[in-house]
């Protein structure tokens, strides 16, 4: 079986192209799922707050995925201009958190981060729009 990353973008733009850079890096691949549904084998998901509905907080959808994915190491992708509590985030379940728009050093320093926590090996990644 294949490790999954699910990426739920919402209205963020997140730039796949550096996410796919690195985890080629990494020897991972980059695949695209249509919907939280098919990310239920996921292991981690990298994901805005509105990606959940408009108006849902970052702890709403932290709460949200821990509850349908709770085994998924979550990561907040939130824009640089947008304040978050980490210490909540991380006490409801986030894993990690990165800043939009992506940059190469951020998102190699996170999924090191994902890798040493153990939960993906050198396989094929999921992502979702």
């Amino acid at each position: 079986m294949a490790e999954n990353i699910i990426v739920m973008p919402g209205s963020a733009r997140v730039d796949l192209q550096a996410l796919q850079a690195v985890a080629g890096e990494f020897g991972w691949e980059v695949k695209v799922a249509g919907d939280l549904h098919e990310a239920r084998s996921a292991q981690v998901v990298l994901f805005h707050r509105d990606a959940l509905g408009p108006g849902c907080s970052w702890l709403d959808a932290v709460r949200q995925l821990r509850q349908a994915l709770p085994d998924a190491r979550l990561v907040a992708c939130h824009g640089i201009w947008e304040s978050i509590d980490w210490p909540e985030l991380c006490d409801a379940g986030a894993f990690h958190a990165i800043g939009l728009p992506l940059r190469a050093n951020e998102v190699r320093k996170s999924l090191g981060f994902i890798s040493a926590a153990g939960k993906i090996s050198r396989r094929p990644l999921t992502l979702s729009a």
